[in-house]
């Protein structure tokens, strides 16, 4: 293994003190926890959106602090979910009084642990609630949508609800406009070579090595798409792929506006990136879809893990208007 790094148990720590020094206008560390926080708080009074989640994922979610977007991020062990403590202490640190929207991945470490984080800011008087993200579509049946994985598509409400809550918007908004995206939101992942993970050395996933195969559904953490591997398509075919499979789950129908997040897991280049997001736009396009507007780049990666996740939210004038509001997070800046 060829890392850049001093030792396995100080991969989080040193991280973020190096993260919190190349961006200090727009985050800082907190003082109790491994959290990310903004540098310059939110408005007495306005939501708060707080987020846990394992380490190796960055930019996630370290890099979607800021203006416009989350409050804070308590980050965990490498590809662990922080303890119900840890993030206890990150939002008793962070309140003053301000309603939270404790943001939960649909995995299940981050499930038990923000519960018990929740459970533990409702007894010490703090406004919080919790909403669940979901919409990684081959995780599940689309009938069992609550049993899917929260993937790369949490970045849609991440930034259109952290926009209303910037603008001050109530808790009960934010949370009905946090269902609403979600409900429109789905996605779909392919990765065609493995990572190795940072405290052992080891491959995670090795059938993915020395082969032309590409692995469709693939997981955030590496879970498999149930065997769905495939000979490694052209650009045109794989985006082909992609878009029938998101279109036909919701399913989405022609004449709809949507947003779409093409994701790299950590390996693929700018260039793959962008030929993918080319065909994608075509064949939306083709089927009869608007394009509200695009990100492409790398949002939430598993270390060098070589693939792409594909997002779609079907967004309204309103959706579309908040997606374009101003933020200022290490990840995205926009005027």
């Amino acid at each position: 293994m060829k890392k850049i790094m001093n030792e396995p148990d100080t991969l989080i720590v040193d991280e973020l003190q190096g993260f919190a020094k190349i961006y200090p206008r727009q985050v800082k560390l907190a003082d109790s926890v491994t959290a990310v926080v903004r540098a310059v708080p939110k408005s007495a009074g306005k939501v708060k959106l707080v987020m846990g989640n394992g380490g190796g994922h960055e930019p996630a979610v370290i890099g979607w602090v800021g203006e416009g977007m989350f409050d804070c991020d308590v980050v965990g062990d490498l590809f662990s979910a922080p303890s119900g403590e840890k993030m206890f202490q990150a939002i008793e640190e962070i309140d003053d009084k301000s309603p939270v929207l404790l943001c939960i991945q649909n995995h299940a470490g981050d499930v038990i642990n923000g519960n018990i984080a929740w459970k533990k800011a409702v007894k010490h008087g703090i406004d919080i609630r919790k909403v669940l993200f979901y919409d990684d579509i081959a995780s599940a049946p689309r009938e069992e949508n609550e049993e899917r994985r929260g993937i790369a598509g949490m970045l849609f409400y991440a930034k259109i609800v952290g926009a209303m809550a910037e603008a001050g918007a109530s808790i009960e908004e934010c949370i009905e406009m946090f269902e609403r995206v979600r409900d429109n939101t789905r996605t779909y992942a392919a990765a065609y070579s493995s990572c190795t993970h940072p405290g052992t050395g080891l491959k995670m996933f090795e059938y993915l090595e020395n082969n032309d195969l590409m692995e469709m559904g693939m997981g955030v953490h590496g879970e498999g798409g149930g065997d769905n591997r495939i000979p490694m398509p052209k650009a045109g075919r794989l985006a082909e792929l992609m878009a029938d499979a998101l279109i036909q789950d919701k399913p989405y129908r022609p004449g709809e506006s949507l947003l779409i997040l093409v994701n790299g897991t950590g390996a693929a280049t700018a260039m793959e990136l962008n030929i993918l997001y080319n065909e994608l736009e075509k064949s939306f396009r083709s089927k009869g879809f608007e394009i509200a507007g695009c990100r492409v780049g790398n949002f939430l990666t598993t270390q060098e893990l070589a693939g792409v996740s594909v997002s779609i939210c079907s967004v309204d004038d309103t959706m579309k208007e908040l997606w374009e509001r101003p933020c200022d997070c290490p990840l995205w800046v926009q005027k």
